[in-house]
């Protein structure tokens, strides 16, 4: 794990890992797997249960879970990944769907962060808190033919702490520096950003932990979220309001400035979007569909929210859908999007380090697994270049990968293999 601290004047740097060799085409692509269809070929039988790495913990907990599914598995079609619900709760439901790719031999295997929110459908209800008590994960064989359970108890419906986990990264205008931020509200500032203040020890409740960073117009400020929705402002960052205080369905996953800075809007697991100062809300995805991880200003206005578990990209004004959905496959929990500089494309990054691309114009640039590189903690955020040719991935220990244009400020660190 990596030193750190906060990088007032002064302070020495969190160590940022040097550029990493470019991963080209869809071999570098980490989170997208080929699923091969199987006609007719005998690829073992399904498992009645499923292997999990933890078997309890509060939301957010990190989850390895593996399975046989058994012959015949098409994603979309035969085989839909697996699910994590309520135990006991198969025909009503809330339910968390990841699909998830399948080899051809009926092997799978997957990331998952325990959600602070359960998503829903028409037929189970909407989605509702995943709170403390008992649940389980449930993957159907191939062509629907029998479940593989395992269970899992939440131990509490409060997010993991993970105070020293960081969770954030926000881009200088010129792309020369970016700002990290931690769980507890640590702030550390690298190349041209400047650093504008932490939050002071005890200023976070129970519930509070930050989950993001969102900068001003002119990089003289910042604004850090709280899991309950309080936010907190830095440097010339106005405060304009936020959803803390007021009762939450669910907690709050993401923030962004808006495009004139004059404002910012946040986003719930199981949605919602708030708007304050001039981010005006203009719609919002069904809650039957969550959680949602993240929420991306457009620059000529609008906005873009992300599914954490199907990769869908929901496009405001309009409502339309770009990516994931049916047949889309997963290998890990997605974390953050990034918007292009036109606002028509995305990138999602996932758990394990891997890119997603959506929309028009977002080019890809390489991820963590197409790098062979192993990760000593789960990818938390992912921040864009300005000028749209490159972004960067951050690990939760403080690790920064960069891609494309994207370059990396403070002392180098070999790759790890």
């Amino acid at each position: 794990m990596l030193a750190t601290r906060d990088a007032a004047p002064g302070a020495r740097p969190v160590p940022a890992r040097r550029a990493l060799r470019r991963g080209s085409g869809a071999a570098a692509l980490g989170v997208l797997t080929a699923v091969l269809a199987v006609t007719g070929t005998a690829c073992g039988s399904p498992s009645t249960s499923v292997k999990l790495s933890v078997s309890s913990g509060p939301p957010g907990t990190v989850v390895t879970i593996t399975g046989q599914a058994g012959s015949g598995c098409v994603l979309g079609k035969t085989w839909s990944g697996f699910a994590f619900e309520p135990y006991g709760d198969l025909k009503k439901g809330p339910v968390t769907n990841m699909p998830t790719p399948v080899a051809t031999n009926g092997s799978w295997a997957a990331t998952f962060a325990i959600p602070s929110y359960l998503g829903g459908s028409a037929a189970r209800g909407p989605g509702a808190p995943a709170t403390a008590g008992r649940y389980e994960f449930v993957a159907p064989s191939c062509g629907n033919h029998g479940s593989a359970t395992a269970p899992f108890r939440v131990t509490s419906g409060v997010p993991a702490a993970a105070a020293k986990d960081y969770v954030g990264i926000a881009a200088t205008p010129d792309g020369q520096g970016y700002w990290l931020v931690r769980g507890d509200g640590a702030v550390s500032a690298f190349g041209d950003a400047h650093w504008y203040g932490s939050l002071g020890a005890g200023r976070l409740g129970p519930v509070g932990r930050i989950v993001g960073i969102a900068r001003t117009y002119d990089a003289g400020g910042y604004w850090l979220a709280s899991a309950a929705g309080s936010v907190y402002e830095f440097g010339d960052a106005r405060s304009y309001g936020s959803p803390g205080g007021r009762k939450l369905r669910a907690p709050v996953t993401s923030i962004s400035p808006a495009p004139d800075g004059k404002g910012y809007y946040v986003l719930g697991a199981n949605g919602t979007v708030f708007g304050f100062g001039s981010a005006h809300v203009i719609g919002a995805p069904n809650s039957y569909l969550a959680p949602y991880d993240a929420i991306a200003a457009r620059p000529a206005g609008g906005y873009v929210v992300t599914s954490a578990t199907d990769g869908v990209t929901y496009i405001y004004p309009g409502g339309v859908t770009s990516g994931g959905g049916a047949g889309f496959s997963l290998s890990a929990i997605l974390v953050g999007t990034a918007v292009t500089p036109s606002g028509n494309g995305t990138w999602q990054a996932g758990m394990d380090g891997g890119v997603i691309t959506g929309g028009l114009d977002a080019g890809f640039y390489g991820s963590v697994p197409g790098e062979n590189v192993t990760l000593e903690a789960p990818v938390t955020a992912i921040a864009a270049s300005p000028d749209g040719h490159g972004y960067w991935l951050l690990e939760a220990n403080g690790t920064v990968f960069p891609f494309g244009d994207a370059k990396t400020f403070g002392p180098a660190l070999s790759a790890r293999k």
